[in-house]
């Protein structure tokens, strides 16, 4: 069995023909054959630009091209749909980031802390929870930080 993928939304075909959206969208959003002809005009440009009395520049051209070769070889065996260009990953990834930088709704409770100015920061557990700007979070009459039970509806794609 080849694990060459062939491409395409007829490679994505499941079952009674139905295509596969996400795999059929992303066969789409990421051409490899564009960027194997994008290497090759720009080989191309570049040898026409090279002068070949200079041993340097043809030294250079001779691993561009096979730097060219190795790459063409690689995207043979790529498999589309783990294209990290796709607008769906982009998405998830900036809905991650963004719960990150908030510590996905949830008090911050060990810090890096200097005892003394000059000392070293230490990993601690903090006295009282704090937000991400460092502002105290809110407590309940336990004095357990109250968190929200329902992430938001765009929290989590």
């Amino acid at each position: 069995m080849s694990s060459k993928w062939t491409g395409g939304p007829q490679a994505a075909e499941v079952g009674d023909g139905v295509v596969d959206a996400t795999a059929r969208d992303c066969a789409r959003a990421a051409p490899r054959h564009v960027q194997t002809q994008e290497d090759r005009r720009r080989l191309e440009d570049f040898e026409k630009r090279a002068d070949p009395n200079d041993k340097e520049q043809m030294s250079l051209l001779e691993e561009m091209k096979a730097h060219t070769e190795k790459l063409e070889k690689m995207r043979e065996f790529e498999d589309p749909r783990l294209s990290f260009t796709t607008p769906e990953f982009k998405e998830a990834q900036r809905i991650f980031q963004e719960n990150y930088k908030k510590n996905f709704g949830r008090p911050v409770e060990y810090g890096m802390v200097k005892k003394y100015p000059w000392s070293t920061p230490t990993l601690m557990k903090l006295d009282v929870p704090v937000d991400v700007d460092g502002n105290p979070w809110p407590l309940d009459a336990e004095g357990n930080p109250i968190l929200k039970d329902e992430p938001e509806e765009d929290e989590f794609a």
